[in-house]
């Protein structure tokens, strides 16, 4: 019993029937060695978290004439030491890298004879699947890769080389800030090169995810999310473009998430195209944070000399807080959130300056009124909430007293001393009355609204139900009010998929191709996205009953 369930488990979570979900992109380039002897070089990139299984080796790369009739099946091992996992590096020394984002490449490399032919070769190489995440493609799961280099009839006359790309785009790259990627290649035979974007081509199903052999051509392109993704739109943002004639990649990303990108470079000779290095990737758009100085102060103080300040920065620990600013330079403090008592009445600017010592240093100012007066007592329960959720308000005012509240779109009733608030973001409620000081009477109370964690109990997923239609628990279905996307698989015990769920909406009944199955447990394995972008992987049993 044990060794059955061990080796289901096997099949169910690192078996070789799984297909994998990981391909990043990838590309072919050959060298001639003379005497029809070609160095062909295959670079594959995959994502390092999302990535199953890990890469083939050998890898299987079909040569195929000009009629798709397969030539030599080539089983490429990868270069010892071949293997690596790509940097991250930012333009802006001021961003922060995101952390979730990683890239492993592999080359293989092998040296084949092909003489002469009419119409020349094509070398493929297919693969699927590409990352779930992917935005710009309608399905990213079933969506292959083929990798491809065309060796021409003048090529093999001529003892061409294919042109080369220089290096390998940013695994990361910032939203909102712009794109400037050398995309150059380089051509041993002096080349003229000519740049421009592509659709990369299909290639491999998730059922056959390694054709070895590849299949034979002719391989279709992929299809864009089309509105709002297209090759003149890879991104959203300002269009991604490439320069004709430089390579120079450009563009302005505006939304987070995954993107697929194909790039093609022609190789002209005496005014002819004599070749075309072709490659797809993707790009990792990140939220990259950025250093911010931010401080809550009250605009103006009544009946007291002291001010307690809360410090909202983000990216750093370091802070220098000047409270006369510019004026007396020695009331100062390296506090993250001082109480600062001032010795008379008046306006004050109070500076902070995150990360003093750095470059990256962010300053944020704010003026404070000290006068005479009594601040309005405001409270609110909780005072942190979720999306969706109300919190009480409740400010102490003497009867018939007018007053008004700010901002008044996620209140109940501006009218009431006591109103539900309902944000959406966090807000700071403000309530504002006459006094007859000639200080307004000011009170403020914070509404943060956290984001639910990606997990339970905002995402729930029941270890078992009982499909015996008595109209209570008939259905396996995953739960939570915050889900963005969503994946789950159901296997039996001997690692067969018997269901699989594409939206959190989906819901299994127990029955495999019209058949109940029978009451026992079974594995699943789930991958969530949340609104705000977070992700939970899980793997676990659930449980039929009858």
């Amino acid at each position: 019993m044990y060794r059955l369930l061990f080796s289901g488990l096997f099949l169910l979570f690192g078996g070789p029937s799984l297909w994998a979900t990981h391909i990043v992109g990838g590309e072919i380039t050959y060298r001639c060695l003379g005497n029809d002897q070609y160095e062909i070089t295959l670079s594959v990139y995959r994502d390092c978290y999302n990535g199953e299984p890990p890469f083939d080796n050998p890898a299987s790369v079909g040569v195929f004439d000009e009629n798709w009739n397969l030539q030599q099946d080539l089983r490429i091992p990868y270069i010892p030491g071949g293997d690596d996992t790509l940097n991250i590096s930012l333009s802006n020394p001021c961003l922060i890298v995101p952390p979730d984002v990683c890239v492993h490449r592999f080359f293989y490399r092998d040296t084949v004879s092909l003489p002469f032919v009419p119409g020349g070769y094509t070398l493929v190489y297919q693969r699927c699947c590409r990352n779930k995440l992917i935005r710009n493609l309608p399905i990213p799961l079933d969506a292959g890769g083929s990798y491809i280099a065309r060796i021409t009839e003048r090529t093999l006359l001529e003892c061409n080389n294919s042109a080369v790309f220089r290096s390998w785009p940013p695994v990361a790259i910032c939203i909102h800030q712009p794109v400037n990627f050398d995309h150059s290649a380089t051509d041993a035979d002096g080349d003229s090169l000519v740049y421009r974007l592509c659709t990369p081509l299909n290639g491999a199903t998730p059922l056959i995810p390694t054709p070895q052999p590849p299949n034979p051509g002719p391989y279709e392109a992929l299809i864009w999310q089309d509105p709002p993704y297209n090759l003149g739109n890879l991104l959203g943002g300002d269009p991604l473009t490439v320069d004709a004639h430089t390579g120079l990649m450009t563009g302005v990303p505006n939304t987070i998430g995954n993107f697929v990108v194909g790039v093609c470079v022609d190789e002209y000779r005496t005014g002819s195209i004599i070749s075309t290095t072709r490659r797809d990737f993707q790009f990792n758009v990140s939220d990259c944070g950025q250093l911010a100085a931010a401080f809550f102060a009250p605009e103006v103080v009544c009946d007291s000399l002291q001010v307690k300040l809360v410090n909202q920065s983000n990216g750093t620990t370091s802070f220098r807080w000047y409270f006369d600013w510019p004026g007396d330079l020695s009331q100062t403090s390296t506090t993250v959130s001082p109480v600062h008592t001032y010795p008379d009445t008046g306006t004050y600017v109070i500076a902070l300056i995150a990360a003093p010592n750095s470059p990256c240093r962010d300053t944020n100012f704010q003026e404070v009124h000290f006068t005479n007066g009594l601040p309005i007592i405001v409270t609110a329960t909780p005072d942190y909430i979720t999306p969706g959720q109300s919190s009480q308000l409740l400010a102490t005012l003497p009867a018939g007293t007018a007053f008004t509240w700010s901002p008044v779109a996620t209140l109940s009733d501006p009218t009431l001393l006591d109103p539900l608030a309902t944000p959406m973001v966090t807000t700071t409620y403000t309530i504002t009355a006459p006094d007859t000081n000639d200080c307004p009477l000011i009170g403020r109370v914070r509404v943060v609204v956290q984001a639910p964690t990606c997990a339970e109990p905002y995402i729930f997923f029941p270890t078992g139900f009982s499909p015996n239609g008595d109209g209570e628990n008939d259905g396996l279905q995953l739960e939570g009010n915050f889900i963005e996307t969503a994946y789950w698989t159901i296997y039996n015990r001997w690692g067969e998929r018997v269901f699989e769920a594409h939206s959190a909406n989906d819901i299994w009944d127990g029955t495999f191709r019209g058949e109940p199955l029978p009451a026992e447990t079974y594995g699943y394995y789930l991958r969530v996205v949340c609104g705000d972008g977070q992700t939970a992987v899980r793997k676990g049993n659930v449980t039929l009953l009858r």
